[in-house]
């Protein structure tokens, strides 16, 4: 009756549908790779100039809700404010999770000197089904204070 028991205790185990995941919230580590992405993207806008590579730099997600006419739209109204003279990280979090159900998130938030204006501008990055880190939200505040 025992082995029965057992038996019948590690057929069903499949079943009980168990999630392992290890979760890694503000690691220096995933703040060095995630920040990779946007210091390429003011790379890219500052001497790079070609349209593909900054489109490389973003995710399907963030394609499926804002069309690449509308982000270089985005782009060439920002450069109207000011070239991106230098920029500074003045926020940042991350979240990775490894195992069952791995997903990575990313949050960086710049200030940015734009010739003689201020912008505050936030990158919301995840990690895609191909393992590259990717820009899914890109906002863009100008400080209205110096007006």
């Amino acid at each position: 009756m025992k082995s029965k028991i057992i038996f019948l205790f590690i057929a069903l185990l499949p079943l009980t549908g168990c999630n392992f995941n290890q979760f890694y919230k503000d690691r220096e580590s995933d703040k060095a790779d995630g920040e990779k992405v946007p210091q390429k993207f003011y790379w890219e806008i500052r001497y790079g100039g070609n349209q593909d590579d900054i489109y490389k730099l973003f995710g399907k997600k963030f394609f499926s809700v804002t069309s690449k006419e509308k982000l270089i739209e985005l782009l060439n109204v920002t450069g109207k404010i000011g070239p991106v003279q230098d920029y500074n990280l003045s926020h940042w979090e991350t979240l990775v999770v490894k195992g069952s159900n791995p997903k990575s998130e990313y949050l960086f938030i710049y200030d940015v000197n734009r010739g003689t204006e201020k912008t505050k501008e936030t990158f919301t990055l995840e990690k895609d089904e191909n393992g590259e880190i990717k820009i899914v939200g890109y906002h863009i505040n100008q400080d209205m204070l110096n007006k």
